[in-house]
């Protein structure tokens, strides 16, 4: 299997967790600490009760605003060795066949730990300063995500 299609899996399943709202399949998912870059930022979520509290809050936003479909696909991805993919992935948080935000763009550092992907470091083109991210404060991206493959 190549990069890409390892990140979408990745993607995918981290994208069924939130909309399932199922915290130990996005736990199993997250390498703590996780870094999370915005455009505004540089956030750290350091423990478990910490990404519980975040993903919960996640969960919670993501009903209120209604959304029905998250749908994330991988632009672009990488081996950086054998047990570390970089890549580039674009989320449409969807109702129907309408946003509920703009698209933005996210790159971010999987690595396989004991046989299993997990997320360390995520930067998207969000421009918000606290974790969880809201949603309901995405602009459009201006951020070319090829540029940062490299």
């Amino acid at each position: 299997m190549d990069a890409a299609e390892i990140l979408q899996r990745f993607v995918n399943h981290m994208g069924d967790a939130v909309m399932t709202e199922q915290f130990e399949p996005y736990l199993a998912g997250v390498h703590l600490p996780l870094n999370i870059v915005t455009s505004s930022a540089n956030l750290t979520v350091d423990t478990v009760e910490d990404l519980v509290d975040g993903f919960d809050d996640f969960c919670d936003m993501m009903q209120s605003l209604g959304v029905s479909d998250m749908v994330r696909t991988v632009m672009e991805a990488r081996f950086d060795g054998t047990d570390q993919i970089v890549g580039i992935y674009e989320t449409n948080l969807m109702n129907g066949d309408r946003h509920v935000v703009p698209p933005f763009f996210s790159k971010i550092w999987i690595g396989r730990h004991d046989g299993v992907w997990q997320a360390s470091k995520i930067h998207n083109t969000t421009y918000n300063a606290r974790w969880p991210i809201p949603m309901h404060q995405v602009e459009a991206a201006h951020w070319p995500p090829k540029e940062s493959l490299n």
